[in-house]
């Protein structure tokens, strides 16, 4: 039997209490100080000012008494997020090929105008109105999407069981009163489409979910009426375990789907960020249209 396998980089998200614990991170070179793991209380983050970041701060130091198990972040909450299993999709490059910035590049503290860190420690990832994108998709984007330890792009089953936890909110998003953004998804590596987009829209001050097992099936995104104002904290939580889908916002499930056999024989993996819908290909732009905030980000495989 494998052992399971465990990725966490919030243990506030599951463990809810960890007392005066002493962090373990280490500083996240010159652009935030990369709080260890656990979260909630008022570590030692560093901070940075929009776009280039700050000297990180110190790592780690003793961290206060720990956040409730499904509670959204706050001003103080510590970054946690393992940039070692992630890698970064911006809307600069060239023709179809959007620049990517690798692990090991986040790591040692990557900082440009569109992956900072806030003032207020969460770490702000924004899209322009125009930019680079891929061949497959009409929409540029500054979005994270899931590698293994290692570096190469996660591929994962869905039997086993596998999560992806966030906190964060939404700053702005472009587009007007159609305005909409994907914060999160699964995304299904095998036919590289998205199998669920979950979206914070402007017409619902809140979030939708996008369900699709084919590309241009998935028709129009579920409301799931969860208000959540702008600038507000929310966690999320998206899951693909034991053949089954599903979502829930500040803790409350809001989506459940048993996708059908021959989509759950695929492979998968998670992505998360500022993937706004009603971006476009064109001029490289360095304004900002849609902006999100990202706290932590706490991926299960087991």
């Amino acid at each position: 039997m494998n052992r399971p396998f465990l990725t966490v980089v919030s243990l506030a998200l599951w463990l809810g209490a960890c007392s005066g614990t002493q962090a373990a991170g280490a500083g996240r070179g010159a652009n935030a100080g990369f709080a260890g793991v656990t979260s909630g209380g008022n570590s030692a983050a560093g901070a940075g000012s929009a776009p280039s970041g700050g000297q990180g701060g110190a790592a780690g130091g003793q961290v206060g008494t720990a956040g409730s198990t499904d509670g959204a972040a706050g001003a103080n909450a510590a970054l946690s997020i393992d940039f070692s299993i992630w890698s970064l999709q911006l809307p600069t490059g060239s023709g179809t090929s959007p620049s990517t910035v690798s692990p090991n590049q986040l790591l040692a503290g990557y900082s440009d105008a569109y992956f900072y860190l806030a003032a207020d420690g969460g770490q702000a990832l924004m899209d322009p109105a125009t930019g680079i994108t891929s061949s497959g998709s009409q929409h540029c984007r500054t979005e994270m999407r899931e590698d293994k330890p290692g570096g190469a792009p996660a591929a994962w089953a869905s039997s086993g069981t596998n999560s992806l936890t966030m906190t964060g909110k939404v700053i702005q998003v472009g587009g007007g009163a159609n305005g909409r953004v994907t914060v999160a998804q699964v995304f299904d590596a095998t036919d590289s489409i998205p199998l669920c987009e979950l979206e914070y829209a402007n017409s619902a001050q809140g979030f939708q979910l996008l369900y699709e097992e084919a590309k241009g099936q998935g028709g129009s995104p579920v409301d799931l009426s969860t208000p959540v104002a702008l600038n507000t904290a929310y966690s999320l939580t998206l899951s693909l375990s034991q053949g089954k889908l599903s979502a829930s916002i500040n803790g409350q499930p809001v989506f459940v789907r048993t996708p059908s056999a021959a989509t759950l024989a695929k492979s998968f993996y998670f992505k998360f960020g500022n993937y706004d819908q009603t971006t476009s290909a064109g001029a490289i732009s360095t304004t900002p249209y849609t902006i999100v905030e990202v706290f932590s980000a706490a991926v299960v495989h087991e």
